[in-house]
């Protein structure tokens, strides 16, 4: 370790601590009021860091004593040409490869970044300097080396990497930093554990596989649920009625699940159906006849009821809001914290609850009990519970923002039982581990490809889109089944209130089905034409084929958009996601044989297509937003 910095405040003062070695292993903050036990095992090519802070002056520590962060140096090796995957922080928070010409640019404006992005990472905003939630993987394809760094277990802080890259994508520096944000128990001898991170280089032409080995590794250590083989496929009212369902729409797409014979399991009612935001259990006018004759009449279709909540937000007309002011997550200054802005639900800002405070939980778990025992829903959607970890005065002080996340929805879970599937939405992604079946991962999908003109100029790059979200369902496939089942998003294979083009509705059903996680489609079945409903039908059938599988992207650091996603079911898919034609050249982690090659979609051959059967390298040629799925043989 070459250094090492703890920050906290003091009475609205930040205070840095740098530690100096005092002997092996043992390092003193030069205020000399903290003492940080380093233990390190392994060699320098793979290592594991374990950490302990503790208070060591003779005097109790100052009333208000804040822990904000804690940064030290990490060991790496100086490869060259590397390009970096960086991983975001929750559900919607975009994760990709960056080369060293590249900079790490957040949002420009915060109400941006605080529902898409980790509230507490500062990013420099400068060429070759990157930060990774999580973890981080950087490689050279050069010289078919590179390292990886992330956290060897979920713990009690998160941890985010920093690496800074020099103009010819050399590593010039590495660090990870632990995010407290809280008041800690700091009596004399109490110790404050680290979470642990490991390090290790790698090697080889298929540095996908290392990602794929860590998810595994940490879902064996976290991960006491076993997920079914079949995966959730159903239909969602959100992208195409959004806020503006009625009883009659729920109903009438019902019917049509039957008439139109569509192979699915769940049915889910999303946002629209309650009075306020935060008054789950009081349904608007719309829904003259409630939620338990809604869930009752789906059970009768042989489906499986599902609906969408936020548990943690709330609105300042809504019930709770206005009868338990004190369990409302506040600022410093006694002001409510905005969770995010949301237009479809009015003008203002939408607040969040303190999940710490007894008044939050007695309130989480009236509203899960009545949803899943009186209403009858085994199926929930949480969303937005990244506002679950959000900055703010708690009630309980001594807990890590994770620490206040995992708390929240562990109780959930107690609440409503092992059975219920539970899914998360705009969650954190490593806090969330080993509690959720399913987890969204990527941010929503909208009916039109790259993200709205307004958003690119707010450099949004987490702003909703198709082509966002595809990103991340390809760059976090190999999570399904070693996390949580993957959620990708709904399937949007209408002609009608959509701008995409009949190649990009392909595309997006290609990546979908590929990676064998959850399908739900969210279109108005009642309109939807014989064509695309032919799509969709096709889609469920590759992704029934491929759910028993964990899937691995195919040139993870060579586009910002990888071309390929492979499934060992025995599937792989290529792609040209931009608008002009182009050979698309993919890497395979197995040997092609010999033979003619048909494309599912078609089921005929493709006829521009060519394999290097010793770099086991094959060339497509693709229209723009074409896409081809072959099955291995």
């Amino acid at each position: 370790m070459k250094k090492a910095i703890l920050s906290y405040e003091v009475y609205g003062k930040i205070i840095h601590s740098n530690f100096n070695l005092k002997s092996k292993n043992i390092y003193i903050s030069d205020c000399k009021l903290f003492e940080f036990i380093l233990s390190y095992s392994g060699k320098s090519e793979s290592y594991k860091v374990f950490g302990k802070l503790s208070w060591i002056d003779s005097k109790r520590p100052p009333v208000g004593l804040k822990f904000i962060d804690f940064r030290m140096d990490l060991d790496f090796e100086k490869f060259s040409s590397l390009k970096i995957f960086q991983h975001g922080y929750q559900s919607w928070s975009f994760s990709s490869s960056h080369a060293s010409i590249e900079k790490d640019s957040p949002p420009l404006v915060s109400f941006l970044k605080y529902p898409q992005e980790n509230v507490y990472t500062h990013h420099s905003n400068k060429t070759g300097d990157f930060q990774s939630e999580g973890f981080l993987v950087a490689h050279s394809e050069k010289e078919g080396k590179g390292f990886f760094v992330g956290v060897g277990e979920i713990g009690t802080q998160n941890v985010k990497f920093q690496v800074k890259l020099d103009q010819d994508g050399k590593a010039i520096h590495l660090s990870a930093i632990w995010d407290f944000y809280f008041f800690p128990e700091l009596a004399r001898n109490i110790k404050i554990s680290l979470t642990p991170i490991e390090y290790e280089n790698i090697s080889g032409g298929f540095p996908e596989n290392s990602i794929q080995k860590y998810f595994e590794k940490i879902g064996k250590l976290e991960v006491a649920r076993k997920f079914p083989k079949e995966v959730p496929t159903g239909w969602c009212s959100w992208y195409y009625y959004y806020t503006a369902i009625t009883e009659e729409i729920i109903l009438e797409n019902l019917k049509q699940i039957r008439r139109k014979n569509l192979d699915i399991e769940f049915f889910q009612i999303d946002d629209g159906y309650q009075r306020e935001i935060g008054d789950w259990l009081v349904q608007n006018e719309k829904f003259p006849n409630g939620l338990t004759y809604l869930s009752q009449k789906i059970r009768r279709e042989n489906l499986i009821p599902g609906i969408w909540l936020a548990p943690f937000l709330v609105r300042k007309k809504s019930e709770f809001f206005q009868k338990y002011p004190e369990a409302i997550l506040k600022d410093k200054n006694g002001k409510p914290v905005p969770a995010l802005w949301q237009p479809a639900w009015g003008f203002d800002y939408t607040y969040c609850i303190d999940t710490t405070h007894p008044a939050s939980e007695n309130f989480l778990e009236t509203v899960f009990k009545t949803f899943v025992k009186e209403y009858g829903f085994p199926y929930l959607k949480l969303d937005f519970l990244y506002s679950g970890s959000l900055p703010g005065v708690c009630y309980t002080k001594n807990l890590t923002p994770l620490e206040r996340y995992r708390k929240a929805i562990k109780l959930i879970r107690k609440i409503v039982g092992k059975d219920v599937f539970l899914l998360g939405c705009g969650a954190p992604i490593v806090p969330s581990i080993g509690i959720f079946d399913g987890m969204r991962i990527g941010c929503d999908v909208a009916p039109f490809w790259k993200p709205e003109l307004t958003r690119r100029l707010l450099r949004d790059r987490d702003a909703l889109s198709t082509e966002k979200a595809l990103v991340n369902v390809i760059t976090r496939s190999s999570m399904h089944r070693n996390f949580w089942l993957n959620d990708p998003d709904c399937l949007l294979v209408r002609s009608d209130k959509n701008k995409m083009t009949i190649d990009q509705t392909i595309l997006m059903a290609t990546v979908m089905s590929l990676s064998g996680g959850m399908l739900l489609i969210s279109d108005n079945l009642m309109t939807i034409s014989e064509d695309r409903l032919d799509i969709l039908r096709k889609a469920l059938s590759l992704n029934k084929k491929c759910q028993s599988k964990v899937p691995v992207p195919l040139g993870l650091f060579e586009h910002s958009f990888p071309r390929g996603l492979y499934n060992p079911a025995g599937f792989f898919g290529v792609w040209n996601p931009t608008d002009e034609a182009e050979w698309v050249e993919v890497k395979l982690p197995f040997s092609l044989k010999k033979g003619k090659i048909k494309n599912y979609w078609s089921n005929k051959p493709i006829e521009d297509f060519s394999y290097d059967s010793v770099k086991k390298t094959i060339k497509v040629k693709l229209y723009p937003y074409g896409s081809v799925v072959i099955e291995k043989t």
